[in-house]
């Protein structure tokens, strides 16, 4: 096993993520690429908010509609809609709260910041995330499909890994994917891919059986 240095933003959780990764990698397994999830966020995000803006907009006045009822028949002590005035607030908030998500999903780089770690081995490629729990996820190199890089100016960009190309229920082809990215090198993580996909697998070990 090969224990590479692991630069990277000096926090609890970078720290987690390297003894994660020692613990880990097999034996003889080496690592050939390693990146840390930029704290970027991709302006491309925000298109998100043509949608999540006006359905966070009406949820709020849904609810607000409601919450204006209920307040309105509780000072009076006539409330002649009964449990229907109740209806909206209580309706409108699951539909607030997917709204707020839809509005923090461009922020969220910013959060994930040393606290994900891709890793690219001569065996697999990995990543490693951390949060209330340590997340792991890995794939092997015989499983690895074609790879589509988005690469901005100066180097850094996603990686994005074909593992399974099937066909759904309705018959349209349908593509499994592992991301590598937001990360400083993309193009040493492809050449590193390409390195692993293009090797012959490990050759199976010889039983010997002795009379």
């Amino acid at each position: 096993m090969t224990s590479p240095a692991l630069p990277s933003p000096d926090n609890a959780h970078a720290d987690r993520l390297r003894a994660a990764l020692e613990r880990e990698l097999g034996a003889d397994e080496q690592v050939l690429w390693h990146g840390w999830q930029l704290g970027r966020i991709d302006p491309r995000s925000f298109l998100a908010y043509i949608f999540a803006v006006p359905w966070t907009a009406f949820s709020l006045a849904w609810t607000g509609i409601g919450a204006a009822a209920v307040a309105s028949g509780s000072a009076s002590g006539e409330n002649p809609l009964g449990l229907v005035a109740w209806v909206f607030p209580l309706f409108g908030t699951p539909f607030i709260a997917i709204g707020a998500w839809m509005l923090s999903r461009p922020f969220v780089p910013l959060w994930e910041r040393g606290k994900v770690l891709y890793v690219v081995t001569d065996r697999r490629v990995l990543k490693l995330a951390t949060g209330r729990a340590l997340e792991v996820n890995a794939v092997p190199a015989d499983r690895l499909g074609p790879a589509e890089r988005r690469e901005q100016p100066d180097g850094t960009g996603t990686l994005s890994l074909a593992i399974r190309i099937g066909r759904d229920s309705d018959g349209d082809r349908e593509t499994e994917s592992f991301v590598i990215g937001l990360v400083a090198d993309v193009m040493g993580a492809q050449q590193a891919v390409n390195r692993i996909a293009a090797a012959p697998p490990p050759a199976a070990p010889v039983a010997v059986i002795s009379s």
